[in-house]
């Protein structure tokens, strides 16, 4: 075999070994890239966490008692849900009276507080225990504290229903995409009367894109204005 053979299987070798080491990487960033992507729950006094394994191809799970044993700071904005496994009747109480008496009370009201969805399963609920035992009156406050928590946008849901109610959770944050790209309206026209500003209103546009060259009349800058609808110059 001569030099410039060898030369030449060694050139393709280190091609090869190149190819593969950027596919490796583009494989890699993917991967990462779709991690990113991933809604992210932060599951709390879950038990068991098989539960969970229906929806954990789809979400970025995060466990509170694993930031819990190490005493880390939880950012409570990273996340777009939290999912609680139980609540005592003191939580229950203190979080609907807005009073953080636990790490985990704490961690639910600043949820409320950034607008976070909040589930809670409905076997967690430690009170329900004592619905056959418990003095009715007594009972029935508790019961109240929970419908209180229910004006808050906390949901009560069953384990079986996990996974339907996170697709309904994407479903809504789909629906609610598309009606705000509906809300605008790219505005071709060099000039906005009364007349075609009452159209937009007629579609139900709430956002007008316009060039900086186009004129809006001053009768269709108010019209706008009192229906609302904003001019965004692009």
């Amino acid at each position: 075999m001569n030099i410039e053979s060898m030369d030449q299987k060694k050139l393709i070798e280190n091609i090869i070994k190149e190819v593969i080491k950027r596919l490796e990487e583009k494989h890699t960033i993917n991967d990462l890239e779709n991690a990113m992507r991933k809604e992210r729950i932060l599951a709390i006094a879950i038990s068991d966490h098989k539960i969970l394994s229906e929806i954990h191809h789809r979400y970025r799970i995060d466990f509170y008692e694993d930031h819990y044993e190490y005493e880390e700071h939880i950012n409570i904005n990273v996340y777009d849900a939290i999912l609680l496994g139980s609540i005592s009747h003191q939580e229950l109480v203190h979080i609907s009276m807005g009073l953080a008496n636990n790490p985990v009370s704490s961690l639910v009201i600043e949820a409320i507080l950034a607008g976070k969805k909040i589930y809670i399963l409905k076997e967690g609920i430690t009170y329900l225990r004592y619905e056959h035992t418990s003095n009715t009156n007594f009972y029935n406050m508790l019961k109240g504290y929970e419908e209180q928590l229910k004006t808050f946008g906390i949901e009560w849901i069953y384990t079986n229903e996990i996974v339907e109610k996170m697709k309904r959770s994407e479903i809504s944050k789909e629906l609610f995409k598309e009606a705000q790209i509906t809300e605008e309206h790219v505005v071709q026209v060099k000039i906005i009367t009364e007349s075609i500003a009452k159209q937009y209103h007629i579609k139900g546009c709430k956002h007008l894109l316009v060039k900086k060259q186009t004129i809006v009349t001053p009768l269709a800058r108010d019209y706008l204005r009192d229906k609302k609808i904003s001019i965004i110059t692009t």
